[in-house]
């Protein structure tokens, strides 16, 4: 677990702010409020960023990719995204458990624990291949306390729709202070490639130290059709 890497997502705007400031500088948090705080999945990248029809550069996501924060301990760990539970997007599935129910102790050891439990190993944590409902029913057996783990189970392999995606198997780590651009934690920047365009965001970039992988923007053009009869 361990060697997981930890990902944040940001839009182009915020992207260039934290190049420009060389951090990951927290904000207001709406589900954990008055907490301030960044936040980064671990394994592989979910956060959505709006769905804009036709989309600008700066609108398309850029993905800070970190080999881990050894040094610095998050706030609080949840096993999945916090945002969606706060938006009652998982009620009809569990029900209304409250958030303090599902946080996870802020260290490594709890999430390699969490991971080993529902997902058996890292890989498959990776590929968001849960163990099964009813195999996990089976571990816990009749201890009714334990209906939190039965929920995160239930989540785990409830199929996706149009308002679960894979963020609900994602754990995600929240952090209260500034996580730098350093070269020995920051492994990959991923952003769209107009980004490299402008010389001063290409110079910051070098000066990171790490991979930058970038995606190409093709612009969509509506054309408008004449019938013909």
């Amino acid at each position: 677990v361990d060697k997981l890497p930890l990902l944040h997502t940001a839009n182009g705007e915020e992207f260039l702010s934290i190049l420009k400031s060389g951090a990951i500088i927290p904000s207001a948090c709406r589900v954990f409020h008055p907490d301030v705080l960044a936040y980064f999945f671990m394994g592989r990248p979910a956060y959505k960023t709006p769905i804009v029809n036709d989309p600008s550069y700066w609108q398309l996501p850029a993905i800070f990719v970190f080999r881990s924060f050894d040094h610095i301990m998050p706030k609080r760990v949840f096993p999945f995204d916090s945002g969606a539970l706060k938006d009652g997007r998982y009620e009809a599935i569990i029900g209304r458990i409250d958030h303090d129910d599902l946080i996870i102790e802020p260290t490594i050891d709890s999430i390699g624990r969490l991971i080993s439990f529902f997902f058996s190993n890292a890989n498959k944590y990776k590929r968001g291949e849960a163990r099964p409902y009813q195999e996990i029913r089976d571990e816990v057996g009749n201890e009714t306390s334990a209906f939190p783990v039965l929920a995160l189970s239930k989540l785990y392999n409830y199929p996706f729709n149009e308002l679960i995606d894979d963020r609900v198997r994602l754990v995600e780590l929240q952090y209260d202070e500034a996580i730098q651009l350093e070269s020995h934690m920051l492994a990959a920047v991923i952003i769209c490639k107009e980004w490299t365009r402008d010389p001063d965001v290409d110079a910051r970039l070098s000066k990171l130290g790490c991979r930058v992988l970038t995606y190409p923007y093709f612009h969509y053009h509506r054309v408008p059709i004449t019938p013909r009869f």
